[in-house]
């Protein structure tokens, strides 16, 4: 009669359990969450032309921690940018983006990256981050800021 009880009451647990499960939202993987950053970029190639540049730099951002950044650039006469960028993080996994930017002056630049996916936890990543960046002075360091958001 004990043993009756037992099972019932597992039974009880199991159900409940199943309907609790069925009744909560998705998880937060599949919600859009804040991303915010920083790096510091340098370029470190440009085809002789000027328009095909090659940057790396490293930063930090929400969900990523410390990351490393490589991009491969194109700069159009009508000073619109557009590049492919891999964020690695300290782990080995990878955030895919394209971006379009625009030259709002001599030295800055704001633009938006659209998230393309990525390796790891970052497999199905979407989102979109605005950025703003600032060249320096030598014309091959660059700070940039970001914020937008991401789902992953």
């Amino acid at each position: 009669m004990l043993r009756t009880r037992i099972y019932r009451m597992a039974s009880l647990v199991m159900v409940f359990t199943a309907i609790l499960g069925l009744a909560l939202p998705a998880s937060a993987d599949d919600h859009p969450v804040p991303f915010r950053g920083l790096a510091v970029l340098v370029i470190n190639s440009s085809v002789p032309d000027g328009l095909h540049l090659t940057v790396t730099g490293e930063g930090n951002a929400t969900h990523l921690g410390r990351f490393t950044h490589a991009e491969n650039a194109v700069v159009y006469p009508d000073g619109t940018i557009q590049s492919t960028v891999v964020w690695t993080a300290a782990n080995g996994d990878e955030l895919f983006f394209s971006d379009v930017a625009q030259f709002t002056s001599p030295t800055t630049a704001v633009g938006t990256y659209t998230v393309t996916g990525g390796t790891g936890r970052f497999g199905n990543a979407s989102g979109t981050i605005d950025f703003q960046a600032v060249v320096a002075s030598d014309g091959i360091h660059v700070a940039i800021a970001y914020k937008g958001t991401i789902r992953f």
